[in-house]
C-alpha cells in the first residue's frame, strides 16, 4: 500500500485531457505509440461513438508501474451530459490532477468539476496543458486559476517559454530542467542562463510553504536558509490538507511535463496507507463501522463502474479501501445481503488486459461476473461486514418517450434498458403509469441519444424519441350537489345503490377528502367504504380530458338502499356515477405542474435566459450572485421545459448549468386548456 497512488483525471471537454492520459500510458511505457484522439487512433476513446464524435463519453479506468509504484488512474468525459463518469471515480480515487488549457484557461465546466473535487476532499493538482500551442500563456492560465477556483493553487513548475517557443520545464521541488530533444525528453540540471529566475521562483514557493507551518516560518523569518528535506514532508500535507494545490504545466502532445506529473503524484501525494480511515455503517445494527487503510483490516471494496467486455462479459470496477481479497474469495453485499464469488480479477493496460491473484489496499481491479452487485456498492468480510456511502450522482435533466419499432424490440427492451440503468446511474427509465409509455431520462440529449445508439449497437432494439406525456390534473372549481343511482333488475337478486353527495374544491396540494355525513341509517354504514371506494376509482379518469382529479373534497350526504338488492358493488358504481356526474356541474379545469429551476450562469447570458424563461411562461423568484456565476431561481411550467437542458447550453455557448425539481400544481390558461383537451380527445 505504501507504493499505491491513484487519481481522477478531470478536465473540460477540449482540455486535451484525453490525449494527456495517452502520453502518461506512453510515458511509462504502456503502449509503444502515443495515440491521438482527433486521428481516431487513441488507445483509450475506441469506442466506435467516441471515434465518430471525437470525445470521451466513458471513464477509462487504467494501471501503469512508474518509479517502483503502482498507478491507478481514471480518464473521464469532459462533456456535461456524461458526468456521472466523473463523479463515480472521483469519489473513489484519492487525488485529483485537472487539466486546464494554456489557451483559455478556467472555463464553467472546469470550475464545476472543481468544485465537485473540493466536495469529496480530494487533494488537487492542476496541468496546464497545451504549452505548445499557439496563444499559450501560463501566467494567465495561472491567474484565471487562483481567481475563479483557489488562492492557494501555486506553481511547482516554471515553463521556459510557450507557443512554439515552448523549449522546457524547470521543476522548483528537486532542481532539475525537463526538455525535449530529438522528439525525446531530456532531464539535466538547471541552465546556468535560467539559474536567476529558478532561484527566484523556488525562493517563493518555499515561503508559500513555510507560510503553513509556524516554525519553519519563523526559522524563514530569522533568515536561515531551508533545505528540501525540511521543506518537502509540509509541501505533502498542505498537498493533502487543500493548503497548496500545486500546478504544473506541460504538453501531451510532445511530452513535455508528464514525467513531471507522474513524479508529482508518485512523491507528492500521500499513499493510500497513510489515509483517513473510512467510515459506514454496520449493515446489522446500523452502527458506524470503521476501516483503517491497512492490510490487517476486514475487507472493504467499493464499486463503481460497470463495463461489458466482449470476451469476459460484465467487469466491476472496485476500489479497494481495507484489507486483502483475492481470486475464489466469497465477500459480502451488504445491499441486499447476497455472497459474490470473486472469480477474475484484471488491471489494465491501455487496451491490454492483465490478470491478477490478490488486491490489497489501495489498488482498482475489475471483477468479472458477479451476480448481484451494481454501481456503487460494498463488497466486505461476511464476518465484519460494513456498508459505504452511496456515490451520489446528479439528478437527470432530461426526459424521452421512447417507442421501440416492433413488438418483438418491445418485448427484450425491458431487460436492455435495466442493464444500463445498472451500469449508468444517471440514466434512469420507467413506465408512466398514466400513459403506459416508457420514459428514458439522462443529462442531456446526447447522452440519451448515445444510451440509444448503444440499445442498437447491443441488443438490436431501434426505438424512436418523442415528448414525454405531461402530467396534467384535473379538480374542480365550485361546489355541487348530485344523485347517483345504479338500479338493475334480472331474474333473482338485482343490484340497487343510491347514493347523494356534494362535491368541491379544496386548496391545492391539500388532497382528496371524503367525509362521511350519513344521518339515521338510510345507507347501512357497512356499504360506505364502497361509496369511498367507487368515488377513488372514478378520480382516476376526470372527465375533462381523463386526467387523474385532485384536490376536492367529497361529503356522502343522503341516499336509499333495498334489504335485498343492495351490495357493496352497487354503492361502488353509485358512488362511481355520482362523481363523475359531480364533476361535469363544478366547472373542472385542468392543473398543470410547475417546476422549480435553478440555473447558474455567467453574467454575460442573465438578459437571454431570463427572456427566454418569459418565453415560456416562466416567472422569476430570484437572482443571487456565487463568486463569479450568476444564480437564477425560477418557478416554469413543466410543458414549457422539454428539451431545455439543450436549450440552456445553446444559450449560454455551453456555459450554463440547470438543476430542476417539480414544486406544486396550477390552473392552466384557458386558451391553452382547450388545446390540451381538444389533443386529448383526438
Amino acid at each position: 500500500p505504501d507504493k499505491i497512488r491513484s487519481f481522477t483525471l478531470l478536465g473540460s471537454s477540449g482540455s486535451g485531457k484525453t490525449s494527456l492520459a495517452e502520453a502518461i500510458l506512453f510515458a511509462s511505457k504502456v503502449t509503444s505509440r502515443l495515440g491521438r484522439v482527433d486521428d481516431g487512433s487513441s488507445q483509450l476513446d475506441h469506442d466506435p461513438e467516441e471515434i465518430r464524435r471525437k470525445m470521451t463519453l466513458s471513464s477509462k479506468v487504467q494501471s501503469l508501474d512508474w518509479e517502483g509504484n503502482s498507478v491507478f488512474f481514471a480518464d473521464t468525459p469532459g462533456f456535461a451530459d456524461f458526468i456521472g463518469e466523473a463523479i463515480a471515480p472521483l469519489t473513489v480515487l484519492d487525488a485529483v490532477v485537472l487539466v486546464v488549457d494554456a489557451t483559455i484557461g478556467v472555463d464553467v465546466t472546469t470550475r464545476s468539476l472543481f468544485q465537485l473535487a473540493v466536495k469529496n476532499k480530494k487533494p488537487i493538482i492542476f496541468f496546464i496543458n497545451k504549452m505548445d500551442k499557439e496563444r499559450a500563456d501560463f501566467s494567465s492560465a495561472l491567474e484565471s486559476i487562483r481567481s475563479s477556483l483557489s488562492k492557494h493553487a501555486y506553481p511547482v513548475v516554471q515553463p521556459l517559454g510557450a507557443g512554439a517557443s515552448f523549449c522546457g520545464i524547470l521543476d522548483l521541488v528537486d532542481g532539475r530542467c525537463f526538455s525535449n530533444e530529438g522528439g525525446k525528453v531530456q532531464i539535466s540540471s538547471i541552465p546556468q542562463a535560467e539559474a536567476g529566475n529558478f532561484r527566484q521562483a523556488q525562493k517563493e514557493l518555499i515561503e508559500e510553504i513555510a507560510e503553513t507551518d509556524e516554525a519553519l516560518f519563523e526559522r524563514l523569518a530569522n533568515g536561515e536558509v531551508l533545505k528540501k528535506e525540511e521543506i518537502l514532508p509540509r509541501l505533502i500535507q498542505d498537498i493533502e490538507n487543500e493548503e497548496i494545490l500545486p500546478v504544473l504545466a506541460g504538453s501531451s502532445l510532445s511530452g513535455l511535463g508528464i514525467n513531471l506529473l507522474l513524479d508529482t503524484i508518485t512523491h507528492l501525494v500521500l499513499p493510500p496507507s497513510q489515509l483517513p480511515p473510512v467510515e459506514g455503517v454496520n449493515p446489522t445494527n446500523q452502527e458506524k463501522e470503521i476501516r483503517k487503510p491497512a492490510t490487517s483490516e476486514g475487507c472493504a471494496a467499493q464499486v463503481f463502474k460497470v463495463v461489458s467486455d466482449p470476451g469476459i462479459g460484465d467487469l466491476f470496477f472496485l476500489r479497494n479501501f481495507s484489507g486483502n481479497f483475492r481470486h475464489g474469495f466469497d465477500l459480502l453485499n451488504p445491499r441486499n445481503q447476497t455472497k459474490e464469488r470473486i472469480g477474475h480479477l484484471f488491471i489494465f493496460h491501455g487496451k491490454e488486459r492483465k490478470e491478477v491473484q490478490e488486491v490489497t489496499v489501495g489498488e482498482v481491479v475489475a471483477a468479472a461476473k458477479l451476480k448481484s452487485s451494481m454501481v456503487g456498492d460494498t463488497l466486505s468480510d461476511s464476518f465484519r461486514p460494513i456498508l459505504l456511502p452511496k456515490i451520489d450522482f446528479p439528478t437527470p435533466v432530461l426526459s424521452l418517450s421512447l417507442k421501440p419499432k416492433t413488438k418483438q424490440d418491445q418485448e427484450k427492451l425491458g431487460l436492455a434498458l435495466g442493464k444500463m440503468a445498472a451500469s449508468d446511474p444517471t440514466f434512469h427509465f420507467h413506465i408512466d403509469p398514466e400513459s403506459s409509455e416508457t420514459v428514458v431520462s439522462g443529462m442531456g440529449e446526447v447522452h440519451i441519444e448515445t444510451m440509444m445508439e448503444r440499445l442498437k449497437n447491443k441488443y438490436g432494439i431501434e426505438i424512436t424519441l418523442g415528448q414525454p406525456h405531461i402530467p396534467y390534473r384535473e379538480t374542480v372549481t365550485r361546489k355541487g350537489r348530485v344523485q347517483g343511482k345504479y338500479k338493475k333488475q334480472s331474474g333473482g337478486h338485482g343490484q340497487y345503490g343510491d347514493v347523494w353527495i356534494t362535491l368541491e374544491p379544496r386548496p391545492l396540494g391539500s388532497g382528496f377528502e371524503f367525509v362521511d355525513e350519513i344521518k339515521g341509517g338510510v345507507i347501512p354504514s357497512k356499504y360506505i367504504p364502497a361509496v369511498e371506494a367507487g368515488v377513488r376509482e372514478a378520480m382516476h379518469k376526470g372527465v375533462l380530458a381523463g386526467y387523474p382529479v385532485v384536490d376536492v373534497k367529497v361529503t356522502l350526504v343522503d341516499g336509499t338502499f333495498h334489504s335485498v338488492d343492495s351490495s357493496d358493488l352497487a354503492f361502488q358504481i353509485a358512488g362511481s356515477m355520482a362523481f363523475k356526474k359531480a364533476q361535469e356541474e363544478t366547472k373542472p379545469i385542468l392543473l398543470e405542474p410547475i417546476m422549480k429551476i435553478e440555473i447558474h450562469t455567467p453574467s454575460d447570458f442573465v438578459g437571454a435566459i431570463t427572456n427566454d424563461l418569459n418565453a415560456r411562461r416562466g416567472k422569476i423568484i430570484g437572482m443571487d450572485q456565487e463568486q463569479d456565476l450568476q444564480v437564477i431561481r425560477a418557478e416554469v411550467p413543466m410543458s414549457g421545459l422539454f428539451k431545455y437542458a439543450t436549450d440552456l447550453r445553446s444559450l449560454t455557448h455551453g456555459t450554463g448549468m440547470q438543476q430542476m425539481e417539480f414544486v406544486r400544481y396550477e390552473p392552466l390558461p384557458n386558451h391553452l386548456m382547450s388545446k390540451v383537451v381538444a389533443e386529448k380527445k383526438d
